[in-house]
């Protein structure tokens, strides 16, 4: 009986252990420097996007890693097979990177749902992260854009 009881009293610390360590302030401090990033529609509401600037915030002649997750609308669950491609715009005219150019293919594909872009923007100013999907599941679409805007300092 005392094997049990201590057994028992042994596996409760443990319990008490293990759930203050996960709401200890180090923990919560931890957490809350991962970048929360953005989530947007996509323009025809099909998608939507999550953009993560790694490092956060965006600064010029820093590399900067683009983290792009596709969702399905209105979940947190990722959606694979998407044709896609990532532009980036400052002042919302100019293109000043394309993804697609770099492979010379009119668009990129995603088996996995979730992509890193690194790209360097030299100059501060105004943009806009256009990210256009044009097929799910191997099924084309009519391209859909979810437009992210930035200040770069």
């Amino acid at each position: 009986m005392r094997a049990v009881a201590l057994y028992t009293s042994g596996f409760v610390l443990t319990a008490i252990l293990c759930w203050s360590s996960l709401f200890s302030s180090n923990s919560l401090v931890q957490t809350s420097g991962l970048p929360s990033g953005d989530i947007k529609p996509t323009s025809g509401g099909t998608l939507d996007v999550k953009l993560e600037p790694i490092p956060s915030p965006i600064e010029s002649g820093q590399e900067t890693n683009y983290k792009v997750t596709f969702l399905q609308k209105g979940t947190d669950i990722i959606q694979v097979h998407v044709d896609y491609d990532f532009i980036i715009l400052k002042d919302n005219t100019t293109e000043v990177f394309r993804a697609s150019q770099q492979t010379g293919q009119p668009l990129l594909h995603t088996a996995e749902g979730i992509l890193t872009i690194p790209f360097t923007l030299e100059d501060p100013g105004s943009y806009t992260i256009r990210v256009p999907v044009m097929g799910i599941n191997f099924i084309p679409m009519a391209t859909e854009n979810a437009d992210f805007h930035v200040n770069v300092g």
